[in-house]
């Protein structure tokens, strides 16, 4: 099919990962949804292919000497890409995991605060209070002509004389440059050879300080001269410029101070450029925008260095159980046989020191505590400080310093307060907060403030321009779902969707027009009641003349796009093919689209029509009030799938995560996790073991494969080592692993493949000359096991190898739970770096179930659909059947409307976001959910039903 180069973006013959040799032809301009089962190929064909396109194109636009400071991109393995605009991903990969970058650094509103705290801020001294200005001639000019008439007043600039050697020398170099008189220890000099030599005999040790007198004027002078001689002084005084005017009670007071000369009282005043506050004697620096910065030396914290927190020892940590004593070994930090000595020494000295070492650790006393803290130094004995102090000199040495960090944990910084600014920066203000005030707001609470802040007329000129770029900002903050979010929040505390959703902001903030935007699940975490609003968001980049490809399978978003292709018709070896493309009404109405079949609801019915389980017990948190969390008391039924519901920032992860699985490692002993602040915890017998499957990727190394992760890998290797050959040849299981030396390529060293640097241009991978690709030396290749290399084993598919290995148990448990999580397609030796999200997910799920004993565990997930197809949730939940036949019990933090359709329980937080938030609004199984009329989830529940049956 023929098209207009300008309206579509044509691919031809697209074969990058799974894709099958595809052509499509993308609209431009328009909004397109790619959907497909999880691992079908939806993300090889939006990211790996039309946006590395977009990006190669353009960087290779620029000179040769430019490319090689920019990210090198393979060119996608396609016979043909036409049309293609530069191009923009947004995508949950990529967050930084450093304290420095925050929510406000990552859409751009630290920028345009800084630049509006340095034009608009007014300055008070942190220490007085007092307002601190910096003097303009120009204006103190005027106030002069104020003056009572017949005021007389002499302009100068201060001189400092060290000593009698200095001062004849200064002193002879003022007379050169033409000026007359001046004013020292209360009396007027002329600068006459007789005059100079008298005042340089009043040098004493020590120094004094002089006022050379520039003009003498009067209040009915001209404002012209008065600035003229104040700017002359001030430049002559580096800034500093001197007034002394005759005595009147009316001029005295303020930052006035009187002296006496010649006998005659004047009151003196310090006109100065600079910003300093002359009663506390402190010097400000000019508010510049890298004041106001935490990642600038300027305007950081000198002791955390703008990090907000500092590390240091935590007692919790050197005490994890403080019911032992010391004979018992309270102090884990002696525990060890390296340092054993040391608690070995205390005990020798416990007896002269009246310490009770078979008192548990909690009841000693404050003598007690600070002995051990502090040490005998006339014992030679340093205490734990002196012990941490040693280990700090060593740990240049790797062992010591893993060593160390277990007993370190991060505090607010001493100085700051976690604040990250040090103080001259937070004496800055606009309204009444500084810039760590502004931040720590959230976007809800900052948008309000900025809108409403009074500004003085000069500033509100200035501040508009930035005022108007961060208020712009704030409210895309909130179109996306994120209002909640404090500006100073680090983005490594961010869950995937919400640092995806914070990257969207600063797309949604740019002005770029005739752009390809691809936006990888940008729903994720969102709960349904918020995607409508960022559903609007993102029309709205489409409406500014963009092209926005989503990769979704949210049904509000699939039905929102103008243009869908949906890529199958199964997954990995059995997907990568066009099965749809059209727009969404043509998708629901089309028998053969798996998507559709969904969204016309002629499939799914299983997941509605379930019957609610019983509970066969409950854990009881009570008093859990950290973060948002409102003290609330919540019961988690056991035995069943309860899902904890509410929308972003409601206080789900706070509750599930931070406090219930930080609790229970607690009472098993673990106290490397600590839980946020609860009063009580009951019910755990009812379990035996936690398992926490959160969203944190499988690997970043392109060496780990599915069958590695899971230890089928282990298996197989000794079913070939057992094999006649390998026997013969003294081979062990070792020689079959392509990550062992003993049997690796030794050229591409079990990469299969060599990575070839082009300087200037992208870098090259070919396959290995060596080994072809198969990663391992021809002798072990030479091994076979019903006719089949380890090679040759790698590149099957799950559903494959467990018919290859009939007959060998221990292979077939770990492969029969990836096919339970529906994994059965992928290869068994792909690099873990190729999975898509969703794949990831399950492959993590498979193996906690691998490694999992039959004991009743409690595993708690961190949106397991995340990346899953509608079918892919049918799935998923057979798994979580079979789980819970087995004994044990699932808490799932979950927005997904499907699968809360298919709990047996719902704990509902809400009923906002953030302070709004962190109550329960409702409990209970689906029905009695949609009951509660101030349940957002609720709410979601009945309109689906009501779209459903009407």
């Amino acid at each position: 099919m023929s098209t207009d180069l300008h309206s579509h973006i044509s691919v031809r013959g697209c074969r990058v990962h799974n894709l099958k040799n595809i052509d499509v032809d993308v609209p431009r301009g328009k909004l397109i949804a790619i959907c497909g089962l999880s691992g079908s190929g939806k993300t090889s064909l939006a990211l790996d292919t039309l946006y590395a396109e977009g990006q190669r194109c353009y960087i290779e636009s620029f000179s040769a000497y430019t490319r090689q400071f920019l990210q090198r991109i393979d060119k996608p393995d396609c016979d043909k890409i036409e049309g293609i605009p530069p191009a923009i991903a947004v995508t949950r990969a990529g967050g930084s995991k450093t304290n420095r970058s925050t929510v406000a650094t990552a859409t751009e509103i630290a920028d345009h605060l800084r630049l509006l705290f340095s034009k608009a801020a007014k300055l008070f001294c942190y220490s007085c209070g007092n307002p601190v200005v910096a003097d303009d001639p120009g204006v103190v000019a005027d106030e002069m002509t104020q003056m009572p008439e017949g005021s007389r007043s002499m302009i100068g600039f201060p001189i400092w004389l060290s000593n009698r050697t200095a001062a004849s020398e200064i002193l002879l170099g003022l007379q050169q440059e033409g000026y007359l008189r001046l004013v020292a220890g209360g009396e007027t000099f002329h600068l006459s050879d007789e005059d100079r030599g008298r005042l340089a005999a009043k040098v004493k040790k020590g120094g004094i300080e002089i006022v050379v007198i520039v003009d003498r004027v009067t209040s009915s002078d001209e404002v012209s001269r008065l600035t003229e001689s104040l700017e002359t002084a001030m430049n002559e005084g580096h800034g500093r410029a001197i007034v002394l005017t005759s005595f009147s009670s009316d001029i005295a007071g303020g930052d006035t101070a009187t002296v006496q000369v010649d006998g005659k009282t004047w009151v003196r005043r310090v006109i100065s450029r600079d910003q300093r506050c002359d009663v506390c004697d402190i010097d400000y620096p000019d508010p510049v925008p890298r004041l106001f910065n935490f990642n600038n030396p300027l305007g950081a914290c000198p002791t955390c260095e703008g990090f907000g927190d500092v590390v240091d020892v935590d007692m919790d940590l050197v005490v994890p159980d403080k019911n032992l004593t010391l004979a018992e070994g309270a102090l884990a930090v002696w525990n060890t046989p390296s340092y054993a000595h040391e608690l070995d020494e205390l005990l020798a000295l416990a007896d002269d020191y009246d310490l009770p070492v078979d008192v548990p650790f909690k009841k000693l006393k404050k003598k007690h505590l600070k002995l051990i803290q502090q040490g005998v130094p006339e014992r030679k004995f340093g205490g734990l400080d002196g012990f941490f102090a040693w280990l700090e000199r060593k740990k240049y040495k790797m062992h010591v310093r893993i060593f160390a960090s277990r007993f370190k944990t991060y505090f607010p910084c001493p100085d700051c307060h976690g604040k990250r600014f040090k103080p001259e920066a937070l004496a800055y203000r606009i309204g009444e907060r500084n810039i760590a005030d502004t931040l720590s707001m959230s976007a809800d609470e900052a948008k309000d403030f900025f809108r409403n802040v009074s500004l003085a007329a000069r500033e509100q000129a200035i501040a508009d321009e930035p005022r108007e770029q961060i208020v712009d900002r704030l409210g895309y903050l909130q179109d996306v779902g994120l209002g909640y979010l404090q500006l100073d929040r680090p983005l490594r505390t961010l869950s995937g969707g919400e640092t995806q959703r914070v990257a969207l902001t600063s797309a949604l903030g740019s002005s770029l027009v005739n752009m390809l935007y691809v936006l990888d699940e940008p729903t994720a975490g969102l709960h349904p009641i918020d995607v409508e609003r960022l559903s609007h968001a993102i029309v709205g980049l489409r409406d500014r003349g963009n092209t926005v490809i989503v990769v979704e399978h949210d049904e509000t978003m699939i039905r929102l796009a103008d243009h869908v292709i949906e890529i199958g018709p199964e997954a990995g070896v059995r997907g990568g093919e066009v099965t749809f493309e059209g727009t969404s009404d043509e998708l629901i109405s089309d028998a053969k689209s798996l998507t559709g079949q969904f969204l016309s609801n002629q499939r799914g019915w299983t997941l509605r029509d379930r019957e609610v389980r019983t509970p066969r017990g409950f854990i009881s948190l009570s008093g859990a009030s950290g973060h948002n969390l409102k003290k609330i008391d919540v019961e988690f039924p056991l035995g069943l799938l309860c899902l904890v519901t509410g929308i972003s920032g409601s206080g789900k992860s706070s509750l599930v995560q931070d406090t219930l699985y930080g609790a229970i490692r607690n009472r098993r002993g673990d106290a490397s996790v600590k839980p946020l602040p609860y009063e009580h915890i009951k019910g755990l017998g009812a379990i035996e073991d936690c398992l926490l499957v959160d969203q944190s990727p499988i690997s970043r190394s392109a060496r780990s494969a599915p069958v590695t992760y899971v230890k089928a890998f282990d298996a197989i290797r000794k079913v070939f080592a057992g094999t006649v050959e390998a026997r013969t040849r003294n081979l062990s299981p070792g020689h079959f692993s392509f990550n062992s030396a003993k049997g690796q390529c030794p050229q591409c060293e079990g990469a299969g493949q060599l990575e070839v640097d082009m300087q200037f241009l992208a870098d090259v991978s070919m396959e290995c000359p060596s080994c072809q690709g198969t990663r391992y030396r021809d002798e072990i290749l030479d091994v076979r096991y019903r006719d089949l290399s380890i090679a040759d084993v790698l590149d099957m598919s799950v559903q494959e190898a467990a018919s290859f290995f009939r007959g060998q148990d221990k292979v077939q448990d770990r492969l029969s739970i990836m096919k339970r999580v529906g994994l059965d397609y992928i290869k068994l030796g792909q690099p873990a770096t190729t999975l898509s999200s969703g794949e990831g997910q399950r492959l993590k799920l498979a193996a906690f179930l691998a490694s999992a004993s039959r004991r009743r565990t409690l595993f708690i997930m961190d949106e397991p659909t995340t990346g899953l197809h509608f079918a892919d949730i049918v799935r998923l939940v057979d798994c979580f059947d079979a789980l819970i036949d087995d004994g044990h019990s699932l808490l799932v933090v979950e927005h997904s409307a499907m699968l809360i359709e298919a709990a047996d329980y719902i704990i509902d937080l809400g009923p906002g976001a953030a302070a709004d938030g962190g109550d329960v609004v409702a409990t209970g199984s689906p029905k009695e959910i949609a009951k509660v009329k101030r349940s957002l989830t609720g709410q979601v529940l009945r309109d689906t039903w009501k779209r459903r049956t009407g």
